[in-house]
């Protein structure tokens, strides 16, 4: 079916300033400048866990920027909508534009020509003296603006051109948050802007920034972004700031410390103590907000059985103390279920599952290092305990040391326990690199579990365990986590196990797998004046037309082409009048007859899901021609090619 898209463009009167709201500058004590912004800056962002209850900037263009004359600066920005406002405007996007003033008072647009419609803008100077700057972020769709749209303002910005360079003296750095989540949701905070404290004020060169984990969180060299991975990989990472002073080119460095993580830590204690497990990170105000329900559940999860119960029931508390431990409670998993509701949509978000340790005071002092190897291929990603792109039959290698670190007590008659993922063939086991027997129980549902008896351990003995196994067949995207643990007797005849570390394997197809989202073009009069018809707007971005999970090991360059096989007809063989084109920014082609490329990859890169604005994509050009009444289809080809780079 089609349909004809009809607006009208509505312009939005800006606010007047009142005389409060009028800030002062002085430059260079001398001239004092009463500056009156284009319109009143939006306030600060407030935010509720990692979502946005306002919009507005979580980066200001900097408040005064120093430069020389003829050296450019740009002023970087990044604006977003309140969760319920995002909501409400999904399939609008940003518009940008720019506005300048030479005195503070009087403001014009920046041209297009020179970068007014841009998100951050680059400025040149012409000759000594101060320029002020502001932005406007609205958010609408293709057919214009109107008094609907939402739209935030930044800060004024001063841009200060001197007539010599300015050299730095110190450097600071600070970020936002301390802690971001390493899970991609709508919840948590995955990113945050490092900020530099530079001394003097008026230092006229630039800082550039640098991240020692790139595998952990990456950072915008310009803008000091920094993002977690969404792989779930755990770590600390060092955020450097270098200054660089224009004059000469010599550097200044600071650097600062940010943690990534799901949002719990692991806890150790001692038996016959509580562990307190607290959600981590910038979660805000737990507060009742306007139009924003919110509960936080905690659960705990047996490490044997995996079965989980939850805890702390009604309580929507930040945190979880358990009650006094016993050495049955070692390995048992911790984790927190926060659920929002907001503009008639619910948000969830489970945290990282962080594991009890429960030492003991008395008996023996068991200690369990596990690693895990694919000994069939490595991913730069891999760590000692997290394997990525793992597929059928590859060779995952699992090893584990053993020690008891007792000066005074043993373990008897132990079996060491290895879940492994149901299916894996057990190619060997090693214990001290000699070959044992070994059971594998079958009856969970979920996986497999290597059972390997009859071990000892004096005082201050150990044993090396390895077990190669070979992956079943992989046929989706999933993880699979395992914990192995040793069961025995001490001297006194009592029970006693010890659990290890969780090991991830995350698993691909090796495959390219995609699903093609049906176009829309909804209801059109039966003669539509050659009128460019668009998409139906869940067809538009945000939302995807082509489903995208590029579980390629290997992920050779790509390209994606689109054509049309047949002209548009209804069930009766009665011909459209009009054809499918596709339109990018550089050039539209009728898609009948013709291929067009419609996106590509570098020599390992992913190919990612496809979504078109919309204006942009498959659209559809009517003919001044007179159409039949009935639904008219067509079928499109997708094909991806292996390109030679």
């Amino acid at each position: 079916m089609f349909s004809f898209f009809a607006g009208r463009l509505v312009l939005k009167k800006n606010k007047e300033i009142e005389a409060a709201e009028i800030a002062t500058e002085v430059i260079d004590n001398r001239d004092e400048v009463n500056i009156v912004p284009k319109h009143e800056p939006t306030g600060d962002v407030k935010k509720f866990l990692g979502m946005w209850m306002t919009s507005g900037y979580s980066l200001q263009p900097e408040e005064h920027v120093y430069t020389i004359e003829g050296n450019p600066v740009t002023l970087y920005t990044d604006a977003g909508r309140a969760l319920v406002t995002k909501i409400l405007t999904f399939t609008s996007w940003q518009h940008y534009q720019w506005y300048e003033s030479s005195d503070g008072r009087t403001w014009s647009k920046v041209s297009d020509k020179n970068g007014g419609s841009n998100r951050n803008l680059t400025v040149t100077p012409k000759q000594v003296g101060v320029k002020y700057y502001q932005l406007r972020t609205a958010w609408y769709m293709l057919l214009g603006p109107s008094f609907l749209d939402p739209q935030v303002w930044t800060k004024v910005a001063t841009v200060h051109a001197l007539d010599s360079d300015v050299d730095i003296q110190d450097l600071s750095v600070t970020t936002d948050d301390d802690y971001i989540y390493n899970l991609e949701n709508e919840i948590t905070t995955t990113s945050t802007y490092a900020r530099a404290k530079i001394s003097p004020a008026d230092f006229t060169g630039t800082v550039k920034w640098s991240i020692d984990k790139p595998e952990i969180a990456t950072i915008d060299e310009d803008t000091g972004l920094i993002t977690a991975n969404n792989r779930a990989i755990t770590g600390e990472v060092k955020v450097t700031a270098t200054a660089i002073n224009s004059s000469d080119g010599s550097t200044k460095e600071a650097s600062t410390t940010v943690m990534v993580g799901g949002g719990l830590d692991d806890q150790t204690v001692y038996a016959g103590e509580s562990a307190t497990f607290k959600l981590l990170g910038n979660i805000g105000e737990f507060e009742e907000q306007e139009d924003l329900v919110y509960s936080i559940r905690w659960f705990k999860e047996d490490p044997i059985n995996h079965e989980q119960s939850e805890i702390e029931i009604g309580n929507n508390s930040v945190s979880h103390t358990t009650p006094v431990t016993t050495l049955d409670d070692d390995g048992t998993e911790i984790f927190a279920h926060i659920e929002v509701k907001s503009g008639g949509k619910k948000y969830e978000y489970d945290t990282n599952k962080a594991k009890l340790t429960v030492l003991s005071k008395d008996g023996p002092e068991i200690d369990i290092e596990d690693t895990l190897t694919n000994q069939t291929v490595s991913d730069r990603n891999d760590s000692p305990t997290m394997l990525f792109d793992v597929i059928g039959d590859d060779n995952v290698v699992y090893n584990t040391e053993i020690a008891n670190k007792s000066t005074g007590s043993r373990l008897k008659n132990a079996t060491y326990y290895l879940p492994i993922r149901k299916g894996s063939k057990v190619n060997e086991v090693l214990v001290d690199g000699t070959a044992v027997d070994f059971k594998i129980n079958t009856d969970s549902k979920s996986e497999d579990v290597v059972e390997i008896s009859d071990l000892n351990f004096g005082i201050n003995q150990s044993h090396a365990i390895e077990v190669s196994t070979t992956i079943s067949d992989v046929n989706k995207r999933e993880t699979y986590r395992s914990t192995g643990y040793v069961h025995g007797v001490d001297d006194n005849g009592s029970a006693y196990q010890k659990f290890g570390d969780t090991r991830t394997i995350n698993l691909i197809t090796n495959k390219l797998e995609y699903s093609v989202n049906d176009i829309d073009y909804g209801n059109i009069k039966p003669i539509a004046n050659e009128k460019l018809i668009y998409r139906q707007a869940e067809t538009n971005w945000p939302n995807n037309i082509l489903e995208i999970d590029d579980m390629r090991r290997n992920k050779t360059a790509l390209k994606l082409f689109l054509s049309q096989e047949a002209p548009l007809k209804d069930d009766q063989e009665n011909e459209l009048q009009g054809h499918l084109k596709y339109i990018n920014d550089d050039s539209e082609l009728d898609l009948l007859g013709n291929t067009a490329l419609v996106s590509e990859t570098a020599g390992g890169q992913m190919m990612n899901s496809l979504s078109w604005r919309t204006d942009k994509g498959v659209l559809l050009e009517m003919n001044n021609k007179l159409n039949k009444s009935g639904t008219y289809h067509a079928k499109l080809d997708w094909t991806f090619v292996d390109s030679v780079e």
